[in-house]
């Protein structure tokens, strides 16, 4: 995965990776089917095959692909190919099947999570399947979750350490309005801010305040937050489990946070039968749901 800052060269980066897949350089076995995803088939066609550092640009002339529109596919002249696909139409990913696939700016896709899960059912091909990920990073799940998973290797480019190939001006404009701001270390420096801004409760608080175990409590509660609607894009039911210990009329006492079974895009009948459920496996005396739905 490729975390980079506005003009860092992180196109250039993936298409180099998968030139050098299809050209056998480097370890692993060669790439014979390629897919590349980015969130609109224009998008793909203009940034990561046409573009000024895309798959056409960077090919030499004596391995240079062929561009076949109407399949929205590039043709090696020793037969391997690249598939064009839009993380819009995640069901576009079924039935094909790769052993490379390069992924182009995945925090801001649209329906990010089902593409990348139809994309992994279809890397099954070879003794190596393997993805790279270019993106300015966001704080969204599927990046995140990406990130922590074992095999996944992460590096970063801020798009300073690029400023040979782009205008002086650009950059030193970007720095004098950016720099040091929180759009600008994300924007800038590549980096994926987990807090959000002005919030009360900091990553780092809740990091600090963690516990192994709670001790006794005195009550527990299920807090339940609906959402307005049910459909797969509507905001996430949140559903914490919490205790509390040494609670009394002139006191709040300590309040320990047990659970977080937080469910997305479900039903209410679905999110209803979650809290119903962790009441009745937490022992909770009371649901507490927020009656502004």
């Amino acid at each position: 995965m490729i975390l980079g800052g506005r003009g860092a060269g992180k196109t250039r980066a993936g298409a180099e990776w998968i030139r050098g897949l299809i050209e056998e350089r480097g370890t692993g076995a060669p790439a014979r089917r390629v897919a590349l995803v980015a969130e609109t088939y224009d998008q793909a066609r203009e940034v990561m095959v046409m573009g000024d550092s895309g798959l056409l640009a960077v090919c030499p002339p004596w391995n240079r692909p062929v561009w076949r529109a109407s399949r929205r596919m590039l043709i090696w002249p020793d037969g391997a190919t690249a598939q064009l696909f839009s993380a819009s139409d995640p069901a576009g990913l079924r039935g094909p099947q790769f052993d490379a696939a390069w992924a182009d700016e995945l925090a801001k896709w649209d329906k990010a999570e089902d593409a990348w899960d139809m994309l992994q059912f279809a890397l099954r091909l070879g003794d190596d399947p393997r993805a790279v990920v270019t993106t300015t990073p966001q704080n969204r799940r599927v990046l995140t979750e990406l990130m922590a998973r074992e095999g996944t290797v992460v590096t970063s480019a801020p798009t300073h350490e690029n400023r040979a190939f782009l205008s002086p001006k650009f950059v030193a404009q970007m720095e004098d309005r950016y720099g040091g701001t929180r759009l600008g270390r994300q924007e800038l420096m590549g980096e994926i801010l987990t807090d959000t801004e002005g919030a009360l409760w900091t990553r780092a608080m809740l990091e600090a305040a963690a516990v192994r175990a709670a001790p006794a409590l005195d009550r527990i509660v299920v807090a339940v937050d609906p959402p307005v609607t049910g459909h797969a894009r509507s905001d996430a039911c949140g559903i914490v489990v919490a205790g509390v210990v040494g609670a009394g009329e002139d006191r709040l006492g300590s309040v320990y946070v047990l659970a977080d079974i937080t469910v997305r895009a479900v039903s209410p009948n679905d999110w209803a039968e979650a809290a119903v459920a962790a009441f009745r496996d937490w022992g909770a005396a009371r649901i507490v749901a927020e009656v502004n739905q």
